[in-house]
């Protein structure tokens, strides 16, 4: 994770671990959570149209980076509570809790590369 005065940032990798190559297709999902799992910002994904069409071999990666402001936007002031990670890769739609806290004020996920 990386940060700055103003935001944070978390690169997510999503690797094909099956032995067939496999295509991403559309951006991934984004959520924050609280620790009992409830949502407290989603991220919403961005039309399939406007995403890379990517094809990755067995054992290749592709990232992508969930960007979210430290400073609410409406105030100015810091953002006081931090949410959990959870990504969903593009097309498809099982979840992954990641060990990554990012604030809740605003956040942005940008497509797979």
């Amino acid at each position: 994770m990386s940060e700055t005065d103003t935001t944070r940032q978390a690169t997510v990798t999503f690797t094909n671990i099956s032995p067939n190559a496999c295509a991403l297709v559309s951006f991934p999902g984004a959520d924050l959570v609280t620790a009992a799992g409830g949502l407290l910002v989603h991220v919403a994904r961005r039309p399939a149209n406007s995403a890379p069409h990517l094809e990755l071999q067995p054992r290749e990666a592709a990232r992508a980076d969930v960007q979210a402001s430290a400073v609410d936007t409406t105030t100015g002031q810091p953002c006081g509570r931090t949410g959990t990670l959870v990504v969903t890769a593009p097309n498809t739609t099982e979840s992954h809790l990641l060990p990554v806290n990012l604030p809740i004020c605003e956040a942005t996920i940008s497509a797979v590369g």
